[in-house]
């Protein structure tokens, strides 16, 4: 019974000394959500199907690839930079560059487009899109 004791004052110890706090504080940041600017829906930010626009000087965010691709379809842009995750690395890449792939039985986006993005063509199943091929077939 002692040693459980001085075990359980050793553990609380340690735990609240300044080291496992700052360990505990690096491993454990908070995940960065933001707001669909087609939907509403909440997104986080390093999700696989999370994309983005670059417009005027502000960051809009997208829950899926879908929304982004209606978003521009409904506001047309002059000017914007399009952004998406690559599906394999989960890095940004600019959708011009991105190979698109439409499959809703293998991607399961939030809400239901299908659509994942791969940097490599070669990674991409099936008949890959390039950014301006995706926004017809999402008409």
């Amino acid at each position: 019974m002692r040693l459980a004791r001085a075990v359980g004052a050793l553990t609380a110890l340690l735990c609240a000394s300044p080291v496992a706090a700052a360990t505990t504080a690096a491993t454990a940041a908070p995940e960065r959500v933001v707001s669909c600017a087609e939907c509403g829906m909440k997104a986080k930010i390093d999700n696989r199907f999370t994309s983005q626009v670059l417009q005027g000087g502000s960051t809009l965010y997208f829950c899926d690839a879908g929304d982004l691709v209606a978003y521009l379809a409904r506001t047309q842009p002059k000017e914007y930079t399009a952004s998406v995750h690559d599906f394999k690395s989960g890095e940004w890449l600019d959708a011009r560059s991105a190979f698109f792939v439409i499959d809703k039985k293998i991607f399961s986006t939030p809400m239901g487009w299908g659509v994942a993005a791969f940097r490599d063509r070669a990674e991409a199943t099936g008949a890959p899109l390039d950014f301006e091929a995706l926004r017809k077939a999402l008409r």
